[in-house]
């Protein structure tokens, strides 16, 4: 495992940091703006967000991986770690077209037509055009294969009808990609098809749902005989489902989710060493110090497991399975800080978000139930597990191939 940066990346990192510097005032600006909440500045916010992913791509630090001639950067993997770093340490706002950026845009540079690299990936970039995943279905969550969401050919046209769930961004996404069964008496894995549809097509129907923390996030998706062009189909018809498998490999792969729990470390440190406990602050108790020192161990377990990953890829190696590992390992890292965190605010931790007792504004309340979302979202703790235990360590399958029909959860 190679822990160091080339000179060359040194240096792309100080362009980096000078650059954010001298937009200071601008990245202030928006990350208030977004972190504000009330349905009175949403629209506002979602502009801000999205400029400031445009300023962000006109400065070359967006669509890193991408090829150049589809507006992309074709920077080095370590110079993509370097801008991911920087960008988070930095307390940047996120990039508002995460899902294009991260999963969409890679999967249509490997599988899209040149017609649809040209349509789509310049304004995933510049974030003019905002996408959702429609892959979760009621009945099709971690068994994603089962999912029963219909779309029928005629002619050049698509008619879809089903419903999805779990959708982030739905509300305010433009285009949505979709699994959808394409052939109903197929094997269940073989009759699926890969559709990009206009979020803005009439027969579309986007309910939001609250979670558990109070937030909304996610909603659920209805689709009654909307009309999606044969065109926007994404490789062959009925070919979707190893297009699906690029997919969730594109969202699972890389550093990610290191520095965002870096970030909320550090700043859970500075609460617990802040927080009034009787006579001292909440830091003052050796457990908690102990099970803060604990959870710093483990993210730094995490931030090497994925530089072995990286080192893995720059000599050309494929991450293959052990992307679920640190898929996993990141899942259950935050829920354990989470936990954690309700520790240190000891009783107030049962004080309700809104409360003007709530330390952090509720952050750590809120946190605790996100958790809990982590653990299903991209794929379950238990799917993550039985890919580890098969591709990772090499144990059997629980189930002899010959005894299953159509295959197991999540494949």
């Amino acid at each position: 495992m190679d822990l160091s940066f080339s000179p060359e990346d040194e240096e792309y990192r100080i362009r980096l940091r000078a650059w954010l510097e001298k937009h200071q005032a601008e990245l202030a600006g928006a990350a208030g703006l977004m972190q504000g909440g009330g349905s009175a500045n949403i629209l506002d916010a979602i502009g801000m967000a999205r400029e400031w992913q445009r300023s962000l791509y006109e400065a070359g630090y967006v669509g890193l991986s991408w090829p150049k001639e589809y507006g992309g950067q074709e920077a080095t993997l370590t110079q993509q770690v370097i801008c991911s770093e920087e960008l988070s340490r930095s307390n940047t706002p996120p990039l508002i077209n995460t899902i294009g950026l991260t999963i969409l845009g890679p999967t249509l540079v490997q599988h899209g037509t040149e017609d649809q690299k040209r349509r789509f990936l310049p304004k995933i970039l510049t974030a003019e055009e905002l996408w959702c995943q429609g892959f979760s279905e009621p009945g099709a969550g971690s068994d994603l294969a089962a999912l029963r969401t219909r779309a029928e050919q005629d002619g050049d046209t698509f008619f879809v009808n089903g419903q999805k769930v779990w959708t982030s961004m739905a509300p305010i996404a433009d285009w949505c990609f979709l699994l959808v069964r394409t052939d109903p008496s197929a094997p269940k894995r073989e009759g699926i098809s890969y559709l990009l549809c206009d979020m803005h097509t009439p027969g579309i129907t986007v309910r939001p749902l609250r979670n558990a923390a109070g937030g909304i996030h996610f909603s659920e998706v209805f689709l009654e005989d909307v009309r999606i062009p044969a065109t926007n189909l994404v490789g062959e018809l009925h070919g979707g489902w190893s297009i699906a498998r690029s997919t969730l490999g594109h969202e699972r792969s890389g550093l990610s989710g290191v520095l965002s729990l870096e970030t909320n470390l550090i700043r859970l440190w500075r609460t617990a060493g802040t927080l009034q406990r009787g006579d001292g602050v909440a830091l003052d108790d050796p457990t908690l110090r102990r099970e803060l020192a604990q959870r710093w161990i483990e993210l730094e377990g995490l931030r090497h497991l994925g530089f072995r990953t990286l080192t893995a890829q720059i000599a050309g190696r494929e991450p293959g399975a052990s992307a679920s590992v640190g898929k996993l390992f990141a899942a259950e890292l935050r829920s354990r800080i989470a936990g954690t965190a309700l520790k240190v605010e000891g009783s107030l931790a049962q004080v309700a978000k809104r409360s003007p007792h709530a330390v952090d504004r509720g952050r750590w309340h809120a946190a605790y139930f996100d958790a809990i979302g982590h653990s299903i979202g991209g794929g379950t703790a238990q799917i993550q597990r039985n890919t580890i235990a098969e591709r990772v360590l090499g144990l059997p399958r629980s189930v002899p191939d010959e005894l299953v029909k159509g295959g197991g959860p999540g494949e």
